[in-house]
């Protein structure tokens, strides 16, 4: 029940703050499930096609501390007449585990990015609430998910208050591999695909 309680009180704090921007720390429609894939490390690749760029490609590697983790991001977005260079951080920390008053595993997460191009920089500081469950059937296991993001941007002495929507799918592949597809509604639109190695 303790669980029920806090899920309104954190999505109503998310909300009440937001309302233009892009999603994550570097700009791209990346999302995070609730719950991680890994129980050590996870090493991959994210393609991107954020609104406003033509694609983004990002490797990343994230490791677990208990309930929490933690990911580095690096990376280029091409927006046709420029490429920037995107690098950003995030951690995840479990809030809810699913039971019979709550049927979905939640989790806060925290990050910070820039994007460089032009001798300019965009700072974000990404706070979201990521909400959805692990699902195994017949072999097949999958998370589906949804985060909303609460999104201070930052640039040449300006800053934003922004809103993302995150939609997600994780699937995994084998017990080593991860396909996670998510896109965004709202202020932000967009789509990626990332592949993981997990372990």
């Amino acid at each position: 029940m303790r669980h029920a309680k806090l899920v309104p009180l954190a999505l109503a704090t998310t909300l009440a703050l937001g309302a233009s921007a892009e999603a994550q720390e570097t700009g791209t429609p990346v999302f995070l499930a609730p719950n991680r894939a890994f129980s050590a490390h996870e090493l991959g690749l994210s393609l991107s096609a954020p609104g406003g760029a033509d694609l983004g490609l990002e490797g990343f590697y994230s490791f677990a501390s208990g309930r929490n983790d933690f990911g580095l991001r690096l990376g280029l977005l091409d927006s046709g007449d420029t490429s920037d260079l995107l690098l950003g951080g995030h951690f995840r920390t479990c809030l809810l585990t699913r039971s019979e008053d709550f049927p979905l595993d939640g989790a806060l997460t925290v990050g910070v990015g820039a994007a460089f191009f032009d001798g300019r920089s965009v700072v974000r500081v990404p706070i979201g609430l990521s909400l959805g469950r692990r699902f195994d059937s017949s072999g097949l296991s999958f998370v589906p998910y949804l985060q909303p993001v609460l999104l201070p941007t930052f640039s040449d002495g300006d800053s934003e208050l922004g809103l993302a929507l995150g939609l997600g799918l994780d699937l995994r592949l084998t017990r080593r591999f991860d396909l996670r597809v998510a896109g965004s509604v709202g202020d932000l639109e967009g789509f990626s695909v990332s592949f993981a190695w997990v372990r």
